[in-house]
């Protein structure tokens, strides 16, 4: 509830800023994304996306350090939720991609700092705050399905936000709406794009029993599923058991 009035707030903000446009969010589950890229992180040391990877999957969020909207938002929630896991920071990355290419290692240093508390020492070690003159970010989140606008008027982008869990290997494994997640989601997320390397068995058990609603952006076991629906089909027969009861006493 608090996260839907932040979420909120930050979108009456952002049109009292200005006109908003609505770029597009597209992501594919399995769409590979470019390993290759080069970025520098907030200690200024360079690398290929497949070595900041460094054989672990990832949740990736791509937006802008001197974002004054969701980004910082969403990064807080996803480094507090994730702190709720129980999962080891050193088996994950947590990666966060600037697509402004003016954005410099300065930017990265401040969003680490801001992202800290909520992160804490150890949750931290799996950050990676990411920049590149070169448009990288940009080219790679076009290749996560995400377009975005820059707003020169009022200094800002408007962009999508999400959180992508990616395999070890780079690919979408899937997607998860920005604030619209849970410890859980996170932790299955992290768990499904590991490929079985991460979690417990009762996770992958979990895993093997749910499915994703894409509608809520959340994990749902097919117990609760099927307790829906048996709820759903119990109140369309007393509907109709009425019904019949109803033209019965007026016959």
């Amino acid at each position: 509830m608090i996260r839907s009035l932040l979420v909120l707030a930050v979108l009456l903000a952002s049109n009292a800023a200005g006109a908003v446009g609505r770029p597009s969010f597209d992501p594919h589950i399995g769409a590979q994304l470019g390993l290759d890229k080069v970025f520098r992180d907030a200690s200024g040391r360079e690398g290929q996306l497949s070595e900041i990877l460094g054989g672990r999957p990832a949740l990736v969020i791509f937006g802008y350090d001197k974002c004054p909207n969701l980004c910082g938002v969403t990064q807080q929630a996803v480094a507090s939720d994730l702190n709720k896991t129980g999962l080891d920071p050193q088996t994950y990355r947590a990666l966060f991609v600037s697509i402004d290419p003016s954005e410099t290692t300065q930017d990265a240093i401040t969003a680490r700092a801001e992202v800290a508390p909520s992160a804490g020492e150890e949750g931290l070690a799996a950050w990676r705050f990411l920049t590149s003159a070169d448009d990288s970010g940009a080219a790679l989140a076009a290749e996560a399905g995400i377009t975005f606008d820059r707003r020169d008027r009022i200094a800002q982008y408007v962009h999508p936000i999400a959180v992508i869990a990616l395999t070890p290997q780079g690919r979408i494994a899937r997607v998860l709406p920005a604030l619209n997640f849970e410890p859980r989601d996170l932790k299955l997320a992290l768990v499904e794009a590991s490929a079985g390397r991460l979690g417990s068995i009762a996770d992958h058990i979990f895993l093997l029993c749910a499915g994703f609603d894409t509608s809520k952006g959340q994990y749902t076991s097919a117990i609760e599923a099927a307790v829906k629906m048996a709820g759903a089909a119990t109140l369309l027969g007393l509907g109709v058991s009425l019904f019949i009861l109803t033209r019965r006493r007026r016959v």
